[in-house]
């Protein structure tokens, strides 16, 4: 392993443990990804694993058609969407999925975006589309992601019944813009308990 793949595994290992420690993720619930420099490949967890888990020897080097480049196993469920997005989006160097529960909760509502409630959400987010549900490792999932992410204001989207995805242009933004999303979405969900909109 180079040290590229190091520092990015370092990086992932970092992010991994603040998303479980945030809430953002359960056990091997949700994934993240990141572009490793220099390299043309990007780095994602095997599937079934826990990202808190895994070590740099665990995680898989894809290039962006799917092969495996680094690495044994099979890759996240969701790898297709990820690829997808950097595929399309030059400046998105590290993606957060995650089942996080606001945001689950948000995603089963009537919203077609989720409301951004704040001065900042609304600065820094822009815009969040609410995606319908498909199932994961779907092409319909794939194509509905990486449709909303063709938008250059779209830094995260939620995901019917299966949370969120944040992109940024490191994994460390990524892994902020998801803790903003989570908070946003449970702003949304008081002031709608609370009878407003």
């Amino acid at each position: 392993m180079d040290e590229a793949w190091l520092r990015a595994a370092e990086e992932f290992a970092r992010v991994s443990k603040r998303v479980w420690e945030r809430g953002l993720v359960a056990g091997s619930g949700g994934n993240i990804s990141l572009r490793v420099a220099g390299t043309g490949l990007v780095m994602i967890k095997p599937s079934g694993v826990a990202a808190l888990d895994c070590g740099p020897e665990d995680l898989i080097g894809l290039d962006l058609d799917g092969r495996v480049v680094v690495g044994k196993g099979k890759p996240s469920k969701d790898t297709n969407f990820h690829l997808g997005i950097y595929r399309v989006r030059d400046d998105v160097h590290g993606i957060v999925h995650a089942h996080a529960p606001w945001a689950i909760a948000v995603g089963l509502l009537d919203y077609a975006q989720l409301p951004l409630l704040t001065t900042q959400a609304e600065a820094k987010l822009r815009r969040v589309p609410v995606l319908p549900f498909a199932p994961s490792e779907s092409g319909e999932l794939e194509a509905l992601v990486v449709g909303a992410y063709r938008d250059p204001d779209v830094a995260a989207v939620l995901l019917a019944r299966h949370g969120l995805v944040a992109a940024g242009p490191t994994l460390a933004v990524a892994e902020q813009v998801a803790e903003l999303v989570e908070e946003t979405a449970q702003i949304a969900l008081l002031v709608r308990m609370a009878g407003g909109r």
